[in-house]
């Protein structure tokens, strides 16, 4: 591990002589002399994905399908939403809009654009420009990333002037607002000028011309060089948000470098303080470099929870169209075999809670689930039982064999794969306990693109990894399991939070009317469908949660102060999230 380590630091330091602090080397994109920036002055980010360079240098298109540079720099340099929330209190900060409106049937939101804004050469940032995106995604549904979500809730987009965009909707929406224009997670409207892309083929339009000001958006910073090495993003002469009074100053931070690195090399690199923020480390490794390195932070000031929660839990997802996992009573079976005290304390080392559902614990979500427990007995789930295991196999006509495996009703071999994403510490240990249970398990560990590929294809049989969703509402992760996103077998799946191709009508019926009526713990017949999904969801068992996702996050406060905490939740910590944007325009320089 100690020599991988040192292996990939090596590279960047090079990097971050030659490209990141570029101290008058010529930038490899615009072939310009950039002026040295000093290092106090200069925030350096590792993005949030893995890379051994700067993938696709070439195309800085947001709705790129493969692309990931909207999610690891543009979004809290060039790019600006509509409105961010901070997921820690639920609460809406309108920005390039000062606010929104539904009609009474929620079939209509209207929204209010701030008459200061503007885009970087100064051009008005206007509802046309709004309208101009939604019409271009929808023109290119469903190719482009966002465009069916626009194909599927957007019946017309109108600006009855320059500040004010209408969205009929083409049905009750009461979360398409919040989820869509505010939430900037997986999926996130990014709006476009219209006076750039306007006649262009927006699907192949690389918006790379650094010459020409691109790519172009409203935020404070502007990309000044791009190669495989590092992306460099200089901070304006001036910004909107000044003139609006949101900000009372530009951002104190002049240069934001953007650099990749490999999961391995993290821990050393905010060891050495040779990135400001990156992608989260494992808690024994952070509290390990903070003993070379006592500038370092995280959301909380005590371990060994470190992190805070994103919205996302740990589950074991089964292909519920494919051979064995199509049996729901093997589905049923498995759920008992986990010990979740035991995969918190190994793979995670109790940096994580253990979850028995699918929810966060962010506080719009804690009375469902308070009242959820009361009715359907949830903490009862909560334990590996062999016994109760063993029961449902039988009565489904498996058998042990033998060597103590569990065989197929006819007597063939049983045997399962579980895959894991590079890096997951988790398959080891869930692996073990399926076979401590009885099941014969292959543990495949797979790169990323390997894993996605296997999820779209539905060629896979079990998998353990993160699902996100609910932030504030059930609906938002139960959803996933509609039968419209189960894709037919051999065809593709379109949505990587619903990789079960779980279907089931009943279930549909039930997530329809929570889909039409505004979420709240405190609707008693909302309550009743939540309840009567969720019992469905716990019958067929698509999947089964182990733990809350919490991210142990690591800042480094040696240049940079004003980092989001447990002390100060003013957004939610998480670097691919749009978010993030606010945590720039908040810190201040040590010295």
């Amino acid at each position: 591990m100690q020599a991988r380590v040192r292996a990939a630091r090596l590279p960047l330091l090079a990097r971050l002589g030659a490209a990141v602090l570029l101290t008058g080397a010529a930038a490899a994109a615009g072939a310009q002399t950039l002026p040295e920036v000093p290092r106090a002055r200069t925030l350096i980010a590792q993005g949030w994905d893995f890379h051994n360079q700067v993938p696709s240098v070439d195309n800085f298109n947001p709705y790129a399908g493969v692309l990931l540079h909207q999610r690891n720099s543009l979004h809290y340099t060039v790019n600006e939403a509509l409105f961010y929330t901070n997921h820690m209190t639920n609460e809406l900060i309108p920005w390039l809009a000062s606010g929104m409106a539904y009609n009474d049937g929620f079939t209509e939101v209207t929204i209010t654009l701030r008459p200061e804004a503007r885009w970087a050469d100064g051009t008005p940032f206007t509802a046309a420009d709004v309208v101009f995106s939604v019409e271009m995604l929808q023109a290119n549904a469903p190719g482009m990333l966002f465009s069916g979500v626009m194909k599927e809730w957007v019946a017309s987009a109108t600006a009855p002037d320059a500040h004010t965009v209408v969205l009929k909707l083409t049905k009750p929406g009461p979360r398409f607002a919040a989820d869509v224009l505010a939430t900037g997670q997986a999926g996130r409207f990014v709006v476009v000028p219209k006076h750039v892309w306007e006649g262009l083929d927006a699907a192949t339009f690389p918006n790379l011309d650094l010459a020409a000001g691109l790519p172009l958006g409203t935020g404070p910073y502007r990309l000044v060089a791009a190669s495989p090495q590092a992306l460099t993003y200089d901070r304006r002469d001036g910004w909107w948000a000044v003139d609006a009074g949101l900000v009372p100053a530009m951002p104190a931070v002049e240069r934001i470098v953007y650099v990749p690195a490999t999961a391995e090399a993290m821990p050393q690199l905010y060891a050495s303080g040779q990135i400001d923020f990156g992608r989260s480390i494992q808690a024994g490794a952070f509290e390990a470099i903070r003993v070379q390195n006592p500038n370092l932070v995280s959301w909380n000031a005590e371990g060994p929870v470190w992190g805070a929660p994103d919205g996302c839990v740990y589950a074991v997802r089964f292909n519920t169209q494919a051979p064995p996992f199509d049996n729901a009573d093997l589905r049923r079976a498995v759920a008992w075999a986990f010990d979740r005290d035991q995969i918190v304390g190994i793979a995670y080392e109790d940096a994580m809670p253990k979850a028995v559902v699918p929810f966060s614990s962010y506080p719009g979500m804690l009375e469902y689930v308070t009242q959820l427990d009361t009715r359907l007995g949830l903490s009862g789930l909560d334990r590996r039982d062999h016994d109760k295991l063993a029961g449902i196999m039988e009565g489904a006509g498996f058998r042990k064999g033998a060597d103590g495996r569990w065989a197929n009703p006819d007597g063939s071999s049983l045997q399962m794969e579980l895959i894991a994403a590079t890096g997951d510490p988790s398959g080891p240990v869930l692996a073990e306990q399926l076979g401590a249970a009885g099941f014969d398990v292959i543990l495949s560990v797979q790169q990323n693109n390997a894993r996605t590929d296997a999820f779209v294809s539905g060629n896979f049989q079990m998998d353990v990894g993160p699902h996100c969703g609910s932030l504030y509402d059930p609906w938002q992760t139960l959803e996933h399991f509609h039968s419209k996103y189960a894709a037919a077998p051999g065809a593709r799946s379109a949505n990587l939070r619903a990789i079960t191709r779980y279907a089931n009508p009943e279930l549909d019926a039930l997530l329809d009317q929570m889909e039409a009526r505004q979420p709240s713990p405190a609707d008693a017949e909302y309550m009743d469908l939540v309840a009567a999904a969720l019992e469905i969801y716990l019958r067929d068992v698509p999947q089964v949660v182990v733990a809350e996702e919490y991210h142990v996050l690591v800042f480094n406060s040696a240049h940079w102060t004003g980092w989001p905490d447990a002390e100060n939740p003013y957004i939610a910590p998480y670097i691919p999230w749009e978010g993030f944007a606010r945590v720039i325009h908040n810190l201040t320089p040590r010295n």
